[in-house]
């Protein structure tokens, strides 16, 4: 089967496996078991609409007994999903598109966050530029920016990683002013030493502004505007977002320090709207289900869900069993049957 053609450069075939969209070593300092922020360290779930996964990397097996029923751990849940990166996906890069990512992009931010090392504004710029594209494009993070931004911000990247190539650096300011992109940044440096961090947000397609969590920063992204409106909302951090300097490359990076506890008050409300999602979500799931057996009414009565969720997120199962798809017929069914709803 041919590849198709890359995804950054439009050229060469898309035959890289395992790129990753969120570069290994900001996963590895957000989502290793120990707080270690070292590789093949990582426990990450994955939650979407109507499914969570969950990847492991190499870890040891007295944490796989933390998290799952080992004696129902089969290996072909191990291999498919538990080793299945979510991170990363096959075939939407280049080995040399994904090379110059690394080099010019990722191999200096992280330099920047874990050495102290300087940076310039214009690397920094591109290379929060390359997440936002590379999850958008992805579709594994529950947002898409329209199809004329994706293409503005792949034609950008691209032509920066081109200057790079051909060393002509004096010419990235003047690529910087046709550039839409604009960013604030919330950073909370001590957070990840305290606490798990979280991947996720939302984009607001009739604002075009991309705020999302990344760990230990909060990323406020809009396209050619530089004023926030004043109904803008994101976890309480409204306030600190709307004064924060904009960064558009031509400077050195800027963000906003905030303490661990305020951090964490933002991270607290965003798991509470999460979890109302969520459970909005398993009754969207839970009523189709109902209709699709046939049952009486339009969906699943409130007092057989509020059964039926308790069931499917009781403490007693450990954290990675509760939302496998065996699981959740199982229990689905033992719920109609406590109710008297005999399935054949």
């Amino acid at each position: 089967m041919e590849n198709r053609p890359c995804t950054l450069c439009g050229i060469r075939p898309a035959t890289k496996l395992n790129s990753h969209i969120i570069p290994s070593f900001m996963i590895a300092r957000v989502c290793s078991y120990d707080g270690s922020g070292k590789r093949d360290k990582e426990v990450m779930f994955t939650m979407s609409t109507y499914e969570d996964k969950v990847y492991t990397g190499q870890i040891p097996s007295t944490k796989l007994e933390e998290l799952f029923d080992t004696d129902k751990l089969t290996d072909e849940r191990i291999e498919n999903e538990l080793k299945d990166n979510t991170a990363a996906k096959d075939n939407i890069f280049c080995p040399e598109c994904e090379r110059n990512l690394s080099i010019y992009l990722e191999s200096p931010y992280a330099a920047y966050l874990h050495e102290g090392r300087p940076i310039d504004g214009a690397t920094a710029y591109f290379f929060w530029m390359s997440i936002i594209w590379r999850m958008s494009i992805s579709e594994q993070f529950n947002f898409r920016l329209p199809y004329n931004l994706e293409s503005h911000l792949q034609e950008k990247l691209l032509a920066f990683i081109n200057l790079k190539e051909a060393k002509q650096d004096e010419e990235i300011s003047k690529l910087l002013t046709t550039c839409l992109f604009r960013y604030r940044l919330i950073d909370s440096p001590d957070y990840l030493h305290e606490a798990a961090g979280y991947f996720g947000g939302r984009f607001d397609y009739n604002k075009n502004i991309l705020s999302l969590t990344m760990g230990d920063k909060i990323l406020c992204v809009t396209f050619n505007e530089d004023a926030l409106p004043d109904d803008y909302s994101y976890i309480g951090f409204e306030e600190e977002l709307k004064k924060a300097t904009i960064n558009k490359g031509l400077d050195s990076e800027r963000s906003v320090i905030v303490s661990t506890e305020r951090f964490a008050q933002g991270i607290q409300r965003m798991t509470k709207e999460t979890a109302h999602k969520r459970l909005l979500n398993e009754k969207e799931k839970a009523d189709a289900i109902w209709q699709q057996l046939g049952l009486p009414g339009k969906g699943m009565p409130n007092e057989i869900f509020k059964s039926f969720i308790e069931k499917l997120y009781s403490e007693d199962s450990k954290q990675g069993d509760r939302k496998t798809s065996e699981r959740y017929v199982e229990l689905f069914n033992e719920t109609l049957q406590t109710f008297g709803f005999n399935l054949c």
